[in-house]
């Protein structure tokens, strides 16, 4: 496919699916939600009813305003760490529940964060937990059931053998987010980037079964990473071979 357009690469990885008989699923993830504003406005508006939500709120920053702005939708809320504070060692990757922070504490802190948000939201919370920068302690991993989750989201594709009885894990793999330069990452590796998870699931070569997520920082996004997203949707949506799910579907936290 070399010269072909990103776009044009997509449009081709989507016949295949429908060739095969198959639907490309995907969800959307948004993270570090807190209080309500315009750039959260404008995630919803762009998403209409087409694409159900899956928004990651920050325990620590979220209030009834937030609750309150997601009333008349369909959006499903996720526990997202507790203060989004990153407790890593100097040097290391950012994590708020890094490997070497006392587990006792991480749990009481993921477990005082659903509380709070079930408060919040009712049942509009998932148990479903997403750690902030999708990273999380190994010890920790097996401890969310007994805190009241039964799935877990973080970044790239899982294995196809997850370990832990009662959790469900579907992540994200698409994040048009330049965290290193700021604003959007560009068309081209992010398209490639959806273009190869989803190629993979075709393939065997990734678990088919992992609906393909994209992951998006309202908060975050430039104007041109906001149009990226609307031609996006629109491409997807205009498919035949694209399913979006919601997260009680993608996570089966409805049976």
């Amino acid at each position: 496919m070399a010269g072909m357009s990103p776009w044009h690469q997509l449009e081709r990885e989507l016949d295949a699916w429908a060739a095969a008989g198959r639907r490309a699923t995907l969800w959307w993830r948004d993270d570090d939600a807190g209080r309500p504003g315009a750039a959260l406005d404008r995630l919803l508006a762009l998403l209409g009813d087409e694409v159900p939500l899956c928004l990651a709120v920050v325990p620590a920053r979220a209030d009834e305003t937030l609750a309150a702005r997601l009333a008349p939708t369909s959006v499903q809320v996720a526990v997202h760490g507790f203060d989004h504070r990153d407790r890593a060692r100097r040097g290391g990757k950012k994590s708020e529940f890094p490997e070497d922070r006392d587990l006792d504490a991480g749990k009481a802190e993921i477990e005082r964060g659903r509380i709070r948000l079930d408060e919040i939201f009712g049942a509009r919370l998932l148990p479903l937990f997403v750690p902030p920068w999708n990273r999380l302690a190994a010890a920790l991993v097996p401890a969310l059931p007994e805190l009241g989750f039964r799935g877990l989201s973080r970044f790239a594709p899982r294995h196809r053998e997850f370990p832990v009885a009662g959790l469900v894990e579907i992540n994200t793999h698409v994040d048009p987010v330049a965290w290193h330069g700021g604003g959007f990452l560009g068309q081209r590796p992010v398209l490639e980037s959806l273009v190869g998870h989803l190629a993979a699931r075709r393939g065997g070569r990734a678990d088919a079964d992992e609906p393909t997520g994209i992951l998006s920082h309202h908060a975050r996004h430039d104007e041109a990473l906001w149009d990226f997203l609307a031609n996006l949707k629109e491409a997807l949506d205009g498919h035949r071979a694209a399913h979006w799910l919601s997260p009680v579907d993608a996570f089966s936290l409805g049976r």
